[in-house]
């Protein structure tokens, strides 16, 4: 087995970054995109630290958007008070206009210090504690009080132990900390709006929806749902394989190949691969820590080995499983699996094969971009439709066909 070293994402490398900073007793602003509408450059969550000095690290967005943050980080610096700002690329198009986007997003900037304020928790020390989290894969967010009685105040929570911090709202915390714990289940950054102590329904979700409420809350949090890269597994190490390897790294996933041929399986093959693994295909599969973060490709050199390592894969909580194959050996391959394996078919529902979105696709190339849209698709939660659909229909419509036969 070949293993390179862990790489971190965008994210990790940021809070890693901010650690760093901490430790060698610097004071920064860190800017967060909280809301979007429209087009924007950079999705909710996004981050940009704001050095004195001009040593800014991550981006959210570029342009003149993100030199009006950098000047605004700058101000929180000296007054050491939050602000939120709103960033407007909504301008009549022209050719001097210096943008390309048309949307709107507000950018949330606080000032982390060392020394922090007293009688909480310190920024290294919560720094630390999304870190680890991110590390061990526990799902962790940060909630930040944006609008309230004490701006800028932050708790880390976790689904199951008590929060680190405190946001100083008095009765409303308990209700806050646990709509929050609704927000780190659904694994997406959201804004929580409340007015006279209600939740109010709507609020921008990185998924996009802008549902707006009447009337102005009185309290804002973000809750920033904190989560490692995403897994890419790529089970085979063929032609297909090496352009997806590149593609998957190009898109901030950790990129993991499988093969038992080390020839195949090798860091000069795969030098954008987090992992290199040869060793058996199946006994290794069933051995990996797959979770709700884990995407698995099943590209093998043979169908057989294929649907071995789908047995593996077919009732563990991974995010998504994408199986190369034409439609008549996917629904045959079902069918048998189904008839001898004795398989509930209705399991076949979440396997992507074919896989990948039509986009007509012939070279190796062409179909790692098909299938590493797919994936981006149902990470994002996008509306492409898939090639799989049409078999997924299929298959429903014969169930349900049997159904009402067999009553």
């Amino acid at each position: 087995m070949l293993e390179t070293d862990q790489p971190v994402n965008y994210m990790e490398s940021i809070y890693n970054k901010l650690a760093e900073l901490i430790a060698a007793g610097e004071t920064v602003a860190v800017a967060t995109i909280i809301d979007v509408r429209g087009s924007v450059p950079r999705e909710v969550g996004a981050k940009m630290i704001v050095h004195p000095l001009g040593q800014h690290v991550g981006t959210v967005g570029g342009g003149c958007g993100e030199a009006d943050i950098i000047r605004a980080g700058l101000e929180v610096l000296q007054t050491g008070q939050p602000a939120t700002v709103r960033v407007d690329l909504t301008e009549d198009i022209s050719m001097q206009t210096l943008g390309v986007c048309g949307g709107i997003f507000d950018v949330f900037i606080e000032q982390v210090s060392p020394a922090g304020l007293p009688g909480l928790v310190p920024a290294a020390q919560r720094t630390e504690a999304l870190r680890r989290s991110m590390l061990e894969r526990e799902p962790a967010a940060l909630v930040t009080l944006v609008e309230g009685p004490q701006p800028g105040r932050q708790a880390v929570i976790w689904l199951e132990r008590p929060p680190l911090g405190e946001l100083g709202l008095g009765a409303l915390e308990p209700q806050v900390i646990a709509d929050a714990r609704e927000v780190l289940r659904a694994r997406q950054h959201r804004l929580l709006l409340y007015r006279d102590g209600v939740l109010l329904m709507g609020g921008r979700t990185a998924r996009g929806r802008d549902e707006r409420p009447t009337g102005e809350p009185q309290i804002k949090l973000f809750v920033e749902v904190q989560r490692r890269a995403p897994e890419l597994l790529i089970v085979g190490a063929g032609h297909i394989a090496l352009p997806l390897a590149q593609l998957g790294a190009l898109c901030d996933f950790s990129v993991s190949v499988l093969d038992d041929r080390p020839m195949y399986a090798s860091k000069a093959r795969f030098p954008s691969a987090q992992k290199v693994i040869a060793a058996p295909l199946r006994e290794t599969v069933r051995a990996l820590p797959l979770d709700h973060d884990s995407f698995v490709v099943l590209v093998t050199r043979g169908h057989s080995q294929d649907v071995e390592c789908l047995l593996e894969v077919l009732d563990r909580p991974v995010a998504y499983i994408g199986m190369i194959g034409s439609q008549r050996r996917v629904n045959a391959v079902f069918e048998l699996l189904a008839e001898e394996k004795g398989i509930d078919p209705v399991k076949f529902d979440r396997v992507h094969a074919p896989i990948g979105i039509d986009i007509a696709a012939r070279t190796p190339a062409e179909i790692a971009v098909c299938i590493m849209a797919e994936i981006i698709n149902v990470l994002r939660g996008g509306p492409a439709p898939s090639l799989s659909d049409r078999r997924r229909e299929r298959d429903r419509a014969r169930r349900e066909r049997h159904a009402s036969t067999a009553a």
